[in-house]
């Protein structure tokens, strides 16, 4: 089984290196590497092919291509997933890192369940040191749904998890150019609902936190109006598939309302972007409460948010 691993690259000179090293010592034999240059300004694709030279087995297994022009995360991962040919695929940050058994583990698990998605545990990463490990939920698939459409109770990664191929046809725009922040909520929250999935607690990725040049250490006003595309890319695919929405969704559209308050946004921002129609009616109430301009008000309806999305 052939495991293609995607890496976007753009400004990761700093941590390129070890990220490269990390791929091309992998244990699993069977793979190939597709590299995007986003049109990055520093010497990250130089030290990336210095890392290439010593590994020369793996050189010969790695494809780099290029935009045009810079695309932003979304579009980089879009023209990426066009050059997997293998028939599962493994997403990478360019500052993140792999420990050496994580691909073999991935496979492994894999062929054991015969699922669509295996899900692997990942290690917060900082200093140059892994800490906290997170295992990824053992919930039944309604449960585990729920969970990644109310957001905020597990982190809706795309990395540190092995794809079929497959799940690229269930999904076919499953990472959209110009959609850079909130991407994966974007990704997995369509995934959740047509694919299969099983997990593994050992840990397969460390996630690099102390990159003060990440996306999501960087929150600007281009970024929750990126929030708000993705979630009417959301919105748009349950209503196609179910013709309504499920709670734990109006839970999670609801979270981008909650942003407004919090970065200064109109709420008319919200609404021209996500299109959003309430239809529960505790989901009716809150929309009409975030749409109040009061400060009191805001405070008590996100309390009410609060309470509204525990009991649910």
């Amino acid at each position: 089984m052939t495991v293609t691993v995607i890496v976007p690259v753009f400004g990761v000179e700093k941590y390129i290196v070890e990220c490269a090293e990390s791929l091309f010592a992998q244990t699993y034999s069977d793979m190939e590497y597709v590299f995007c240059d986003d049109c990055t300004p520093d010497r990250s694709m130089e030290l990336l092919r210095e890392v290439m030279e010593r590994y020369p087995e793996r050189k010969e297994h790695v494809r780099i291509i290029r935009n045009e022009q810079n695309k932003g995360l979304g579009g980089t991962r879009r023209h990426l997933i066009s050059h997997i040919n293998s028939e599962v695929f493994l997403i990478v940050d360019s500052d993140d890192i792999l420990p050496p058994d994580a691909v073999k583990i991935l496979v492994n698990r894999m062929k054991e369940t015969d699922t669509e998605i295996v899900d692997g545990a990942y290690a917060i990463y900082v200093d140059e040191k892994a800490g906290k490990i997170v295992t990824p939920p053992h919930d039944e698939p309604s449960k585990y749904l729920e969970k990644i459409l109310c957001q905020n109770i597990i982190l809706p990664r795309v990395w540190g998890r092995l794809y079929k191929t497959s799940v690229l046809d269930k999904v076919k725009d499953l990472f959209i150019e110009g959609i850079d922040f909130a991407e994966d909520i974007c990704a997995t929250s369509r995934l959740a609902c047509v694919t299969s999935r099983s997990w593994t607690d050992e840990v397969v990725y460390f996630y690099r936190t102390d990159n003060i040049n990440s996306y999501t250490r960087n929150i600007t006003k281009r970024n929750i109006l990126s929030y708000f595309r993705a979630m009417s890319v959301v919105l748009s695919f349950y209503h196609q598939r179910k013709g309504h929405l499920p709670m734990s969704l109006e839970i999670g559209v609801l979270n981008a309302y909650r942003q407004c308050g919090r970065s200064q946004i109109p709420v008319s921002m919200a609404d021209e972007t996500i299109g959003y129609v309430p239809e529960h009616f505790s989901a009716q109430l809150l929309y009409w409460l975030f749409h109040r301009k009061s400060k009191f008000v805001l405070k008590l309806t996100d309390y009410l948010y609060r309470l509204i999305r525990i009991c649910n």
